[in-house]
C-alpha cells in the first residue's frame, strides 16, 4: 500500500494529464486497456493506441505531426520506457513537443507496484478504499 502523500501526488499528476487532455494535448498510450483506463481516471480527450494501428509505429506518429504537444503515456515496464524514447525522439523530429515527464514521474511513484497504463485505475480504485479504511480504523 502507498502512503497518502504519494496517492494526492499521483491525483496531481492526474489532474495535470486531465488539465492537458481539456486544453486539447492528445495522448499517446499502447493499447485499448490503456485507452480505457485513462477514460475511467477522468481524461476526456483524444487518446491515440499506438498498438491499434495498422501503420508501423513511425508511420502512427508521422499521422499525429499536426499536434503542437503530445503526452506520451507509455507502460512504465522496460519495454513502454523504449516506446516512449522512441515516440519522443520521433516527435520532435516532427516538430511535435513530446510531454513525457507525467510518465516518468508517475512511474517513480508507482514504483513496482503498477507496471502499465492499463492497471492505473484498479490501483487507484484500490489505494483508495484501503486509505479510507485505515481512517476510519484509526482510533479517536
Amino acid at each position: 500500500m502507498i502512503d497518502e502523500k504519494t496517492l494526492e501526488q499521483i491525483e496531481e499528476l492526474l489532474d495535470e494529464l486531465r488539465r492537458y487532455s481539456v486544453e486539447g494535448v492528445p495522448v499517446v498510450v499502447e493499447g485499448v486497456r490503456d485507452e480505457e483506463a485513462l477514460r475511467e481516471l477522468g481524461v476526456g480527450g483524444d487518446i491515440f493506441r499506438v498498438s491499434g494501428s495498422r501503420q508501423t509505429a513511425l508511420n502512427f506518429l508521422e499521422g499525429l505531426a499536426g499536434h503542437r504537444r503530445i503526452v506520451v503515456l507509455t507502460d512504465f515496464d522496460r519495454a513502454g520506457g523504449e516506446l516512449a524514447r522512441f515516440c519522443a525522439k520521433n516527435l520532435q523530429r516532427l516538430g511535435v513537443e513530446p510531454i513525457t515527464d507525467l510518465r516518468e514521474k508517475l512511474k517513480a511513484l508507482l514504483r513496482k507496484d503498477v507496471k502499465d497504463v492499463q492497471g492505473l485505475a484498479k490501483f487507484l480504485r484500490w489505494q483508495r478504499v484501503a486509505l479510507l479504511k485505515k481512517r476510519a480504523d484509526k482510533p479517536k
